[in-house]
């Protein structure tokens, strides 16, 4: 386990960019300060049932609570041995540190290494799996910067200038987004094509270079022609 007092350059890292799914899976916070607030919210919005532990919670995460009463506990004393026996069984599927004692972050993520579960921190210099970037969600559409934990200020700073650049067309990527999966949930509830066929046309889809030429014209009615063709299977790629 790496030493709280160990130097940041030690655990700079090349971190893989993913997308996680959180819904209905249990997260444990340990923690209840402003770290505190923008770990549960960035969860509960996310959908997952989240546990934060703390003996004094921020007032903007006592009325959070008011609001997700059936996703958010808040428990409030000191992380406690009931509380390491639930993370060593596996209860929680990640667990995040956002506290200021860095021994007892440690502890936890040490706890969450062992019981081979997914954990996060707040600290930069923590020996966890995950570094949360910054993001800017609207609706299915999800735009994310991140410098592997090294500057948060950085990280605002940059997915405030792709709002900006992209504000007169976000709504249109959006709309177009909404409707390819509007159309895809159709599509698989459709008896009138086999599975293999729909994950043909799904794949067709994701690697479609038509739909991304279209695209990038911002030319979304043709990207919707072309797609409402891929999904009817009748659609034959250009060759170039």
């Amino acid at each position: 386990m790496t030493s709280a007092h160990q130097t940041k350059d030690a655990n700079l890292a090349n971190l893989l960019p993913v997308n996680l799914k959180v819904d209905g899976r249990n997260v444990l916070i340990a923690g209840g300060g402003k770290r505190a607030l923008r770990e549960i919210s960035r969860f509960i919005e996310y959908g997952a049932k989240v546990e934060a532990i703390a003996p004094v919670f921020a007032s903007e995460i006592e009325e959070l609570k008011l609001s997700h009463s059936n996703r958010l506990t808040l428990t409030k004393r000191e992380m406690g041995v009931r509380d390491f026996e639930r993370i060593h069984s596996g209860h929680f599927f990640m667990v995040v540190t956002t506290g200021a004692d860095a021994e007892e972050n440690e502890r936890i993520l040490e706890a969450a290494a062992e019981a081979k579960i997914l954990s996060a921190s707040e600290d930069f210099n923590a020996d966890c799996d995950i570094v949360f970037g910054q993001s800017v969600k609207r609706g299915h559409l999800k735009l994310a910067v991140s410098t592997d934990g090294i500057s948060h200020a950085l990280e605002r700073a940059l997915i405030g200038r792709l709002e900006g650049v992209l504000v007169n067309d976000i709504d249109n990527y959006v709309l177009f987004l909404n409707a390819l999966a509007d159309k895809l949930k159709k599509t698989a509830q459709d008896n009138a094509f086999s599975d293999e066929q729909k994950q043909g046309f799904m794949r067709e889809l994701a690697e479609s270079e038509d739909i991304y030429r279209a695209v990038s014209r911002g030319n979304f009615d043709e990207a919707r022609r072309l797609t409402d063709q891929i999904l009817s299977g009748t659609h034959q790629e250009t060759a170039f």
